[in-house]
C-alpha cells in the first residue's frame, strides 16, 4: 500500500484576488500623483533644451561680429528671407551681416543661416530692444541689455529667461527660490510670458 506524505494544510504560494487588487489600486494611485510631477519635469527640461540651443546661436551671432569685425544682427523671420516686425520669434529667425547697421536685411547684407521655427506651443518673447532683433557690434557688446523669455503654453511655471548684457555677456536666468518660475534681474518672480 502506497501512503502519500504531503501535510494536510499547505499553504497555498501566490497572491489571492483580492490582494492583488489592493495592490493594483494603489500604483495607480501613486501614478496619478507622480505622473504631473513627471511632465512638469519634461516640460521645464524641454524649456531649458531650447533656451540653451537659443544661446549658443546668440553666442554664435556676438563671435561672427568679433570675428567678421562687423555688426552681426539676429532677427525674428517667418520668410527666412527679411526681418520680420509682424511675426514672433517662434516663427523662425535669420543671422545676417548687418553692414549698414540698420537692422534690416537689405541688398549689401548677406544672410548667414536660417533657423526653422519653435515647436508647437513654445512661446519666445524678446523684451525693450530685443522685440524684433539682436545685433552684436564688432566689439562684442550688444546694442543694449535686455531679455528673452520662452514659456511653454503660455505658462510661467518652468519657463526659462536669457539676458543679455550691454557687454554681450549671455545668461540663462536660474530659480533660486524653487518655484518653478525664473527671477528677474532684482530677485523678482518674472510676471508674464507676453512681455
Amino acid at each position: 500500500m502506497a501512503y502519500c506524505n504531503l501535510p494536510l494544510s499547505q499553504k497555498p504560494s501566490g497572491f489571492t484576488l483580492p490582494e492583488l487588487l489592493v495592490v493594483l489600486a494603489l500604483f495607480a494611485i501613486l501614478m496619478t500623483q507622480l505622473i504631473p510631477d513627471l511632465s512638469a519635469a519634461t516640460q521645464q527640461n524641454r524649456l531649458y533644451a531650447i533656451a540653451n540651443a537659443f544661446s549658443q546661436q546668440l553666442q554664435l551671432t556676438r563671435n561672427t561680429a568679433i570675428q567678421r569685425n562687423q555688426k552681426i544682427s539676429l532677427c525674428k523671420s517667418d520668410s527666412g528671407t527679411q526681418c520680420s516686425t509682424s511675426t514672433q520669434w517662434e516663427a523662425g529667425w535669420i543671422l545676417f551681416e548687418n553692414l549698414d547697421g540698420d537692422g534690416r536685411v537689405d541688398s549689401v547684407d548677406t544672410i548667414l543661416q536660417r533657423y526653422n521655427p519653435l515647436p508647437h506651443g513654445i512661446t519666445l518673447r524678446g523684451v525693450g530692444n530685443f522685440k524684433n532683433r539682436i545685433t552684436y557690434k564688432p566689439t562684442g557688446d550688444s546694442t543694449s541689455f535686455s531679455r528673452l523669455l520662452f514659456c511653454d503654453q503660455n505658462q510661467l511655471t518652468g519657463s526659462q529667461v536669457i539676458y543679455i548684457s550691454s557687454t554681450g555677456r549671455i545668461r540663462i536666468a536660474k530659480d533660486d527660490d524653487g518655484d518653478g518660475i525664473p527671477e528677474d534681474g532684482n530677485g523678482d518672480n518674472i510676471e508674464s510670458c507676453e512681455t
